[in-house]
Order: structure tokens, then C-alpha cells, then sequence
């Protein structure tokens, strides 16, 4: 008995680390699990991160994305820590930040079809629901549903407003439940951010301000989910909920218990999936990429959660007589099976452990199947790693082109040092000066080139020679041109590095050089890190891609910087560029 019940509370607080896709206090699981210690659930936390099924934090836990992938029940050969690499097709969700710039760019790059999944994004074909209308659709079926049985409806509105498709939810739901509602409206919104703990905690907030709250809107799953254990922890009994999404799982299962939650505009991420293998399998076989591809939505209930929902097992399915309905009633493209090798279709899913991503995968992965096509599925931080590796090789080599026979060139110590290292392998009559250790195993007993290490003491952490006696050697050297791998640089801030003696050591390489070049990906471009280097007058290249933002490249060149991006150079360009006479140096 005892084993039992310590298996069903280790799979609860996976699901909850699951349901939350991010870092979850010690303290919050034992509160949803309910009357278990944080002893306890501390002790259950150290041996599920024993057996490899989850990471601890300071103070909580996290699912990372291998454990993730342990948890989908996808095949293992696609399991999420595969690469997005020599993919024929993307489909890519609303990812924010650089490292949505590095995978957008990597379909550009490639110039393959490119779906944008849920949210409109530069460069992708848009596929999914209109999301003001699912929205409006469910709030005027909640606006019908509670006309007479209350006089005003105090409504707590659950967005996520960083994302145009979810504020399009709100926005519909405000609009549909005032067509519909006979009374008086007061809404109140607050930000959940798309995450379980920080839209319960918001929502804890809006209970403790305003206890008369009586209805309910959540823009997805997690922010209804969390808005209704707000309520019940507020002990706030006459609540009515409803949200967008039916991802499955947990939200199903209320909505089937007919207790709060009263409807929910399903999307169907089933038929989603579905749709973005055909419209690619199509692409594929020759025909046109569609201006965009609408999915469709339908306001589910109690009543009619069968028609559309069967439950199997732990979750959800999809009823084979509605997915057969649903896609009836839609135009596919024309496709053909696909025969020879296998071509295939990239996947990269926001969350991978959530039941949005693992019934559109698992979709995906049978109708890809189905049209003989393979789908390669990765966590989003394994294809920005992977693109941002194939960037920074495309950096080092434009960077390499610069170096003419005869050169003494400096190399300072990181990643793209590196990679320049490996450019520089097979050249002859090149003298390489450099602190990193990394360069020097790389360049060491090369015929036909000459390398120099500075004096300095060994820093193991960058595995290079950093400190005042570093700067000895150039006391009687000049050299001419400097490769600098930083960790930022910006039009007001100048190239920087994130440790002082590594700053300094790159400081003095500047100081000994009749040209300075400077390479940094995109995702390194207008970043500011703690210690500067130098002035942007020192800088006389920077060699980055095309995925910087051009407001900085322009801030750059107008300093008289020129700037190269490795990505749109043609391979067979020549490699010295000679505009300006060496020695010509700006100052600092």
C-alpha cells in the first residue's frame, strides 16, 4: 500500500511540473497534492532526480526537456533531444525571443516551406484557428448560458498578453459576452503570462481583491485551470469557467465532472497537426504554399464532450468519427505519397510536455507516416543550439577569408576563436598569436604555419592566459588584424565579455593590431555584457548574420564599421577586401 501511494504521488508531481512547463516550488506541489509534508515531497523530488525523471532547483523542481520526452509517448528514435537538422519543412510555434529569430532564419536560410503554428510570425504561413472569433463564439455561448441567472457578471479574465493570438481570445470573449449577456458587465484582466503558477498566483490576487468574482476566463488551459483552483482555495463556490484551447487532459477531465468549468472552444491541436503535415506534403510534392491555413474551433460542453472527446486511458482522444467530420468539412491540398528517401518535416514544440504539443505530434507523426515522410521533433533550445553552431561556422569562415598570406593575426579565447582555428588548419605562411589553449591544440605542428603563445597566467575556466603579463609580447609586436570572439557588442556600449581579465586580455589584442574584426551571431548582437573591451571607433569589422537587428547594423556602419553577414556571402567570394589601406586605424 505504502508503494502504491508513493507511485501516485511521484506521477502527480510530474504531471504538475508537466502542467506547469517550468520551475515549481516545493512548497506549491504539497499544496496541490494535499496533505503531504514538503518533507515528503522534498524527499520523493531527490529520488525521481535520482532515476533521471526530473530536475531539482533550489527550493523546487523542473522537468527538463529530456524528462519531457520520457513523459511523451513518442517514439524514442524521435524523442526530443533530436536535432531540427537537414529538415525539408518546419512548423514552429509562438517561440519568443533571439533564439525564435535563430529558427526563423533557419527556414529562410534554407529557403523550405515554413509554417507558423497558433501565432502569425515573420516569414511563415499562419496556421490555426481566428482566434477573435473562437473567443466571441464562446462568449456569446457564456453570455447565453448565464443570462437570468445572475444580475451582473463580475468577470476574471486570464490572459496572456505578450502573444497577439491570446489577447485575440480575450478580446473575442469580452466582445461575444456583451452581445449576449442580459446585465451588467465588470471585467477584470490580469497577465498569467502562460505559466500554471504565475496565472494562480494572479489570480489568487483578483480572488483576495475582489471575492464576488463570478465567472471566469482563461485563454488557454493552464490560465482556466489555475483561475479555478484560485477560486477554490478562496473558497469562492459560485464560479462559472470557460476557456480556449482543449488541449486534453486536466482540462477535459473538468469539464467532464460538470463542476466549474462550463465550456471551453476546443482547437483541436489533433487536426491541427494534421493539416500542417498535408499543406507540407503538398509543398513538398510541388504545390503552392497557401496564403494561410485556418483550423477550426468548437464550443464543447458537458453535453457534448463526447461527440468530439473519448477517454482512453490517463487522457484524451480524439473521436475517429469527429476527426473524419472535422477534416471533411475543410479543403486539403492535393498530395501524393511520397516515394525514395524520406523527407522530412522539422517540429519544434514550445512546451513539449504539454498535452497541446503531445496530441499535435503524435498526429503529425502519423499522418507523416501515413505520406511517407519522417518527422524530426526537438525541444526549441536543441534547434537554436544546432542553427546557432551552423551560424557561427559561417562566421569563422567569412572571418577566415580576411587572413592573407604573410599575416600575424591574434586570436583572443572563445567559441568562434575556435571555430576560426579550424577555418585556419590548412593555411600556409600565417603567423597566429593567440592566449587560448583551445586555438594552440588546434594549430599546433601545422606545416607552413607559425604559432605564438602569449605569456599570462592560465584561467581553467576559458582554458586561457589572462593578467598583466600578458601584454609583454606586444611590447615588441605589431600585428596585423585582431579576431575577437565576445560575449556582446552594441552601438553605445562597444564589443564587451562578461570577465574582467578576459575583457583585458581582448583590451591589449585591440592595442596591438593594425585592424580589429569582431565576430558575434545575431544572438550576441546589441547585448551589452559586464566589462567592455573597447570603443566602437577600435572596431573595424563585424562579421554576424543576417538575423541582428538592422537598426544596430546601421548604428554600426555609420561609425564607419563594415559589416559583413557570413550568411549572405556567396562561399566563393575572395577572401582579402582591401577598401582600406592597413594602418588606417580609428581611435578607440
Amino acid at each position: 500500500m505504502i508503494n502504491m501511494i508513493k507511485s501516485q504521488r511521484e506521477n502527480r508531481i510530474l504531471e504538475i511540473l508537466a502542467q506547469a512547463g517550468e520551475e515549481v516550488s516545493v512548497l506549491e506541489i504539497a499544496q496541490r497534492i494535499g496533505r503531504v509534508s514538503g518533507v515528503t515531497i522534498r524527499r520523493d523530488i531527490v529520488r525521481l532526480a535520482e532515476e533521471g525523471r526530473l530536475e531539482r532547483t533550489h527550493g523546487g523542481a523542473l522537468l527538463p526537456a529530456a524528462s519531457a520526452a520520457a513523459e511523451t509517448p513518442l517514439p524514442r528514435e524521435n524523442a526530443l533531444q533530436d536535432e531540427v537538422e537537414g529538415v525539408d519543412a518546419i512548423v514552429l510555434p509562438p517561440i519568443g525571443g533571439r533564439g525564435a529569430d535563430t529558427l526563423r532564419m533557419l527556414a529562410k536560410r534554407r529557403r523550405i516551406p515554413f509554417l507558423a503554428e497558433s501565432s502569425p510570425q515573420e516569414g511563415g504561413v499562419y496556421l490555426g484557428p481566428d482566434n477573435f472569433t473562437a473567443g466571441r463564439e464562446l462568449g456569446r455561448a457564456a453570455g447565453k448560458m448565464l443570462s437570468g441567472a445572475m444580475a451582473e457578471a463580475r468577470v476574471l479574465l486570464v490572459s496572456l498578453e505578450t502573444l497577439p493570438n491570446t489577447r485575440a481570445r480575450c478580446d473575442g470573449f469580452v466582445k461575444g459576452f456583451g452581445e449576449t449577456f442580459r446585465g451588467t458587465v465588470r471585467p477584470w484582466r490580469v497577465d498569467g503570462q502562460g505559466s500554471f503558477r504565475i496565472a494562480l498566483r494572479a489570480s489568487l490576487d483578483a480572488f483576495a481583491a475582489y471575492p464576488d468574482i463570478n465567472v471566469i476566463f482563461g485563454v488557454n488551459d493552464h490560465s482556466v485551470l489555475a483561475a479555478i483552483e484560485a477560486s477554490d482555495r478562496a473558497g469562492v463556490a459560485d464560479v462559472s469557467a470557460f476557456s480556449v484551447g482543449g488541449e486534453g487532459g486536466a482540462l477535459f477531465d473538468a469539464l467532464a465532472a460538470r463542476g466549474k468549468l462550463k465550456a471551453t472552444a476546443a482547437l483541436f491541436p489533433e487536426i491541427v497537426g494534421i493539416r500542417a503535415v498535408e499543406t507540407l506534403a503538398g509543398a513538398l510534392h510541388g504545390s503552392a504554399m497557401p496564403d494561410e491555413i485556418r483550423t477550426p474551433h468548437v464550443v464543447v460542453t458537458p453535453e457534448s464532450l463526447d461527440r468530439y472527446y473519448r477517454k482512453a486511458g490517463n487522457g484524451w482522444v480524439l473521436a475517429p468519427e469527429a476527426e473524419a467530420s472535422i477534416l471533411g468539412a475543410t479543403e486539403r491540398p492535393a498530395f501524393v505519397r511520397s516515394v525514395g528517401p524520406r523527407r522530412a518535416i522539422g517540429f519544434v514544440p514550445h512546451y513539449p510536455a504539454h498535452d497541446w504539443y503531445r496530441n499535435m505530434a503524435r498526429a503529425m507523426r502519423e499522418r507523416a507516416e501515413a505520406l511517407g515522410f519522417e518527422l524530426k521533433v526537438a525541444a526549441p533550445q536543441s534547434g537554436i543550439a544546432r542553427e546557432i553552431a551552423a551560424i557561427r561556422r559561417l562566421i569563422a569562415r567569412s572571418a577566415a577569408r580576411l587572413v592573407r598570406p604573410g599575416d600575424t593575426i591574434l586570436i583572443n579565447s572563445g567559441v568562434l576563436s575556435t571555430l576560426l582555428a579550424d577555418e585556419l588548419m590548412s593555411r600556409d605562411g600565417i603567423t597566429v598569436v593567440t592566449n587560448a589553449v583551445d586555438v594552440m591544440e588546434r594549430l599546433s605542428g601545422r606545416p607552413g604555419l607559425k604559432l605564438i603563445m602569449t605569456s599570462g597566467e592560465y584561467q581553467a575556466r576559458d582554458r586561457c592566459l589572462v593578467g598583466p603579463s600578458l601584454g609583454a609580447l606586444f611590447e615588441t609586436m605589431r600585428v596585423d588584424r585582431a579576431f575577437l570572439s565576445v560575449d556582446g557588442i552594441s552601438p553605445h556600449f562597444g564589443p564587451s565579455a562578461t570577465d574582467e581579465r578576459l575583457a583585458l586580455a581582448a583590451k591589449r589584442f585591440v592595442d596591438a593590431s593594425r585592424e580589429v574584426v569582431v565576430m558575434a551571431d545575431h544572438s550576441l548582437v546589441g547585448v551589452e555584457a559586464s566589462h567592455r573591451i573597447a570603443g566602437l571607433g577600435a572596431v573595424d569589422d563585424l562579421i554576424t548574420d543576417s538575423a541582428s537587428l538592422p537598426a544596430d547594423r546601421l548604428a554600426f556602419a555609420s561609425l564607419g564599421m563594415r559589416i559583413t553577414l557570413a550568411d549572405e556571402e556567396p562561399e566563393e567570394m575572395a577572401a582579402p577586401r582591401s577598401d582600406r589601406p592597413a594602418g588606417d586605424r580609428k581611435t578607440a
